[in-house]
């Protein structure tokens, strides 16, 4: 099983919805986080960098429709994804985990993840 989280409500089609990293990194950008969420987003930021390997999305040919999907079994990144979560749930935006055996066409996959271009129907 594969996981994603989004930002989005039921009724948007998965393909539409952004991943938590865009939107915690928008509400950092637009100053919208007090000085607490933004040293907690900060060590959420440096656990993923230190602790996940980052897909080659720069110096691969994929679509910008390529988007990453966590293997069930990686427990520590889906726990950080969930602190995340709680961050963008706190700022009155619907966090939803998304979950599909078959995501999507594998471009990328490690340990924890796989980069996909999704499937129209999960």
């Amino acid at each position: 099983m594969f996981l994603r989280f989004v930002v989005g409500g039921d009724d948007e089609h998965h393909k539409l919805l952004t991943g938590l990293i865009t939107e915690a990194r928008l509400l950092r950008d637009k100053d919208l986080l007090t000085n607490y969420e933004r040293a907690q987003l900060e060590d959420i930021y440096e656990w993923f960098n230190n602790n996940l390997p980052c897909p080659p999305y720069s110096s691969s040919r994929w679509s910008r429709q390529a988007v990453s999907w966590f293997k069930d079994t990686a427990k520590e990144p889906i726990q950080q994804m969930r602190e995340l979560s709680v961050l963008l749930e706190s700022h009155g935006l619907l966090v939803r985990t998304l979950r599909s055996k078959n995501p999507g066409k594998v471009l990328y996959e490690d340990e924890y993840q796989v980069v996909v271009i999704e499937r129209e129907r999960l």
